[in-house]
């Protein structure tokens, strides 16, 4: 099991939110097809400043992004490319993997999920100043990652991978996508490779995925894991 010296993404009014071609209009560009689909996560309640995510819709109504995010929220909102704003509910959250499902009631159409080989180039955007921008990335490796639970309490497993790509605090949640299916999410860069990041494989969402219903869970206290 691969243990990477990496630090979570947490940001403070910076965020960035990945999506990805879900495939249909062959006229429009993966990274055209990735914004509509992102997102940006704001959460309230955790210290004097909004904590802020990526994530992107990967089913009808549900947002996936990272549990250090929206953990301890008292409110969650999620901004579109068009900087309209929406309300969401954190319907599930996995505290150990730093992943978490938000419900957000608009119409909207949603990225197909998928995996990638070693080698595969996708695509993400991120959040600088407002504006939402396409970023790159390169797959390096498919690794079995232990990483530190949000509440740095022990170390979990996960299925995930390494990927080189330009990485910032505030990328937490940005959603890997790669042949036009979201592949993964952000949650770490490396500390060692100023080009490199680490991202939970899209599949250990499954289960918080099949939730049903809008009922709000519990969502915790905030998390104890530096900030960056």
């Amino acid at each position: 099991m691969l243990a990477p010296r990496a630090h979570p993404l947490l940001g403070v009014l910076l965020l960035a939110a990945l999506a990805a071609n879900c495939g249909g209009d062959a006229q429009r560009s993966n990274s055209q097809v990735a914004m509509d689909a992102a997102v940006r996560v704001e959460a309230e309640g955790c210290g004097s400043h909004s904590v802020v995510g990526g994530g992107a819709f990967v089913a009808a109504h549900r947002v996936i992004t990272v549990a250090h995010v929206v953990a301890g929220a008292t409110e969650v909102d999620v901004v579109l490319p068009d900087r309209s704003e929406h309300a969401a509910l954190v319907v599930a959250i996995d505290r150990d993997k730093d992943l978490a499902v938000l419900d957000v009631n608009i119409d909207t159409t949603p990225l197909q999920r998928g995996s990638m080989r070693v080698g595969a180039k996708g695509d993400f955007v991120t959040w600088r100043t407002d504006v939402p921008l396409s970023g790159t990335f390169t797959s390096l490796a498919f690794v079995d990652i232990r990483a530190a639970d949000i509440d740095d309490t022990e170390m979990v497993p996960r299925r995930g991978y390494e990927v080189r790509a330009q990485v910032e605090p505030g990328d937490s949640g940005s959603v890997l996508v790669a042949d036009g299916r979201a592949v993964a999410v952000m949650f770490a860069r490396s500390t060692q490779h100023p080009d490199r990041g680490w991202a939970t494989d899209i599949s250990e969402a499954d289960s918080l995925l099949q939730t049903d219903g809008v009922t709000p869970v519990d969502v915790g206290k905030c998390p104890t894991a530096d900030e960056d």
